[in-house]
Parts: C-alpha cells; structure tokens; sequence
C-alpha cells in the first residue's frame, strides 16, 4: 500500500497562509473596532460641542431703566458680515465725546453679566456714553454661531465704527469673559480704541481648550478634546489658534490696558491675565489687578466699590 506524504515545503505554506489569514481576520476586527470606537465617540463629541457653538439664548430681562437711565434701542452692521446687531445707548450725563462700549461674556447679554448695568450707571454719571450690545447669536442679535471671539470681533468692531459715526473720538471697551478676549483682540485691530478693560480674559484659546475643554464639556479629556477641536474646525470653521490674544498684545505698543482677574476663578484661571501682563510688562499703561476670592468675572461681585471706582479711573485717566 502506498501512503502519500505532503512535501515539507507545501505543509509549511499551508501553515503560513493560516496564520496570515488568522493574521488579517484579527487586524479587520480590529480596525472595525476602532472605526465604531472613533465614530461613536466622534458622534458624541459632534453633539456636545454643536451645543457649545449653538447655546440657548439667555434672554433680556433686565434695562437702564432698573437704574433710573434713560437710553435709546439701536442697531448697527457688524463690520465685514455687516449682521445688524441689538443694543441700547445711554448718552451722557453731559455733553461729551466719551464713549465706553461693554462686550458681554459667553452665553450672556447686554446685561446679564454683573457689572455690566451698574458700571453702566456709574459711566453715565460720571460724563460718558455707554453703548451696550448682544453678539451674534446671544440676547436679541441675529445669527445662531457663538464662536467665543473669532467671529464676535466684527461685532465689537462693528459697534466701533457705529460709536465713531455718532461723533464719539474717545472710544473705551470693557468686557467681561469672552468679551474681554474679544475687546483685545479688536483693540489690537482698531487704533481708535483709547483704553480697554478686559476682565477675565483668556490668554490663548486653543491652548486653553486643549486644558480646560472637560469643564465645557464634561467628557473625559481623551479623546474627545481633539475630537471636539477638530470638528470645531472641520465642520463650524471655527479655528481655535485664531483667537490669541497673547500675539496680538505683542503689537499693542503703549496702549493703555487695564486686565482683572480673580484668585478663585476656576473658569477662566488668573494664570491667563497673568500671561497677557507678562507680555505687557514694558507697557507702562499697562495694569493687572488681582482680587483675592474672585471667582470668573466675580471681582465686581466681591468688591463692587473698589470695582467702579477702578475702572472709573482707569478711563478717566486714560480717555
């Protein structure tokens, strides 16, 4: 009888080719794995930063009229996408060409943020016209996007030139928040802005983000602070690294700046108006005040006189 025996060669290819395909079977479950792993949490990423970009709006409850003020309700253009905007003027007390314009924080108004009416008031006494506004997207503005200072300086800009249309020639900005990075950035941009307060400002927002975007979000930081970045990016246009104050401050020359900033901010952490002061610190109108037990945009609330009066000085001195 004779038996048949596979060549070596043969045996040891027929092993080979299993392993290969055992080899492929594995690496294709894998990458299938990875693909749901990434669209699933691509998709959840998607829909908590679609939330971020698009909140819901918190609404005007509160006028001049609560501090006795008289005021009128404006529109104007932003400036580039000329979307007209919502807001209120106070005039002065006095004749003045003096102008202070408020830029509100993220997910506020024109008066949600807390020192926003009363510094108004306190503004109006003192001589100045007060132009109060809400960006795209927020309060009465048209728009739907909240890009937290990328497309909100064409408002602030916008709100410029309107101020300069009514013959104001001395232009302050406070803001408060996302309005605060906002002020620097269009400070940076227009030189008819004579003095800026910016009160809780982020230094650099991506590198923020790429820090802080578990307190936004309430995800775990891997993956989905890259994933939300990206798609930011990918399907809002919204570029992170363009709104950074920090460059922008390098060429401000001897504007007069006056940053503040509190030791228990946990939102926005002191450490970013530290940044920018440290990039200021040839400038000698250049001001940081700290607030001990401030939370984000907390120091009116923790030392309101102290406040005013601050920021009163600050524009007296330098509008």
């Amino acid at each position: 009888m004779e038996r048949f025996s596979m060549p070596l060669s043969k045996a040891g290819a027929n092993q080979g080719s299993r392993t290969q395909s055992r080899y492929l079977h594995w690496l294709r479950r894998l990458l299938v794995v990875a693909a749901l792993f990434v669209m699933l949490t691509g998709a959840v990423a998607y829909y908590v930063s679609w939330h971020l970009i698009y909140p819901a709006r918190t609404p005007v409850t509160k006028t001049p009229a609560l501090y006795h003020l008289k005021y009128d309700s404006i529109r104007f253009p932003s400036r580039v996408d000329h979307l007209h905007l919502s807001g209120w003027l106070l005039p002065p007390a006095i004749a003045s060409d003096k102008i202070v314009i408020q830029a509100h924080g993220y997910r506020q108004n024109r008066s949600a943020d807390a020192p926003a009416l009363p510094l108004a008031a306190a503004l109006h006494r003192a001589g100045y016209a007060v132009l109060m506004f809400d960006f795209r997207g927020e309060g009465q503005s048209p728009g739907h996007e909240v890009t937290v200072g990328l497309f909100e300086q064409r408002d602030l800009l916008g709100a410029i030139d309107y101020a300069r249309s009514l013959g104001y020639r001395h232009i302050g900005i406070i803001g408060y928040s996302m309005g605060a990075t906002t002020a620097l950035e269009a400070a940076a941009r227009d030189p008819a802005v004579g003095a800026t307060v910016a009160d809780s400002p982020i230094a650099n927002f991506y590198r923020y983000l790429r820090v802080h975007m578990p307190h936004w979000t309430h995800l775990p930081d891997w993956p989905f602070t890259v994933e939300t970045l990206w798609e930011m990016r990918a399907f809002n246009d919204l570029n992170a690294r363009l709104i950074d104050p920090e460059r922008s401050l390098r060429n401000f020359g001897q504007r007069p700046v006056l940053l503040i900033a509190g030791t228990a901010d946990t939102t926005v952490p002191m450490s970013n108006s530290e940044s920018l002061a440290a990039v200021l610190q040839h400038d000698r109108n250049a001001h940081l005040w700290i607030v001990n037990g401030a939370a984000h945009v907390g120091a009116y609330t923790k030392v309101p006189q102290q406040y005013v009066r601050r920021v009163l000085d600050f524009f007296n001195r330098y509008l």
